[in-house]
């Protein structure tokens, strides 16, 4: 019964848990661990001291919120021959006039660091 119980918590502590926000002695918030309680070093996706799998989507959807910032996504289609930074292929850039020449311009203003994903 006992080998049983360690195989049963193995295997749920394959499912991801959201990891928590606690409050040391000094009231300074770090990151833990759902299971053990233990310090999680920002991103880690497995807790170092028990295993368990660890997400992260709520820790970061809150910082966001307090930052008065909410993450929006959007798809869309690009050319098969697009690739990252390539402002000219990309059909979000516009074509703006700099030193009486046109260029084309990320709307994000981040030309030289697309954020795009490319699946």
């Amino acid at each position: 019964m006992a080998l049983e119980d360690s195989l049963r918590a193995q295997l749920i502590k394959q499912f991801p848990a959201d990891v928590l926000v606690l409050k040391d002695d000094f009231h300074k918030e770090y990151y833990a661990c759902p299971t053990c309680k233990r310090v999680v070093a920002i991103s880690n996706t497995k807790c170092m001291a028990c295993d368990q799998a660890l997400k992260w989507e709520n820790i970061r959807v809150q910082e966001m919120e307090e930052k008065g910032k909410k993450k929006a996504t959007l798809t869309f289609e690009v050319p098969a021959d697009f690739v990252k930074s390539y402002c000219r292929k990309c059909p979000i850039s516009y074509i703006a006039k700099h030193d009486k020449e046109n260029m084309y311009e990320c709307p994000l203003g981040m030309r030289n660091n697309c954020p795009l994903e490319i699946n």
